[in-house]
């Protein structure tokens, strides 16, 4: 009976790693969104987490508003104006503030991250 010993270790091993210690910092700003989806962003050179997004809406991934960045391993409470790898020190975003809504969020540079959807 040493299968039911396997799957749950695996269980949790699969957990851990969608939400491991490279989210450490949660977010502040953080307001949740009805509809929404989560999304792990990554850096697209070296692969380390980046943040834990709620996407709203169909598409691709264009600007991460700083409000629904549930976790990071940036610390947002500071506002950083550039986001930037922890790891490998590359630019993701810049911070822009939005005129026409007046939020502030991170545009993304393209081909520079990856994203992968997480299932709560």
């Amino acid at each position: 009976m040493l299968w039911p010993f396997l799957i749950i270790k695996t269980l949790l091993f699969m957990a851990a790693a969608v939400e491991g210690d490279f989210l450490i910092y949660d977010n502040p700003n953080y307001r949740r969104v009805r509809g929404s989806r989560l999304i792990l962003v990554s850096c697209g050179y070296c692969q380390t987490k980046i943040a834990l997004y709620q996407k709203a809406g169909p598409g691709g991934l264009l600007r991460m508003y700083v409000e629904r960045i549930v976790k990071s391993s940036v610390d947002l409470s500071t506002l950083p104006g550039a986001l930037s790898c922890p790891n490998c020190k590359k630019q993701l975003a810049t911070k822009v503030t939005l005129k026409r809504r007046n939020k502030e969020a991170y545009a993304l540079i393209r081909s520079v991250f990856n994203t992968a959807e997480v299932h709560r």
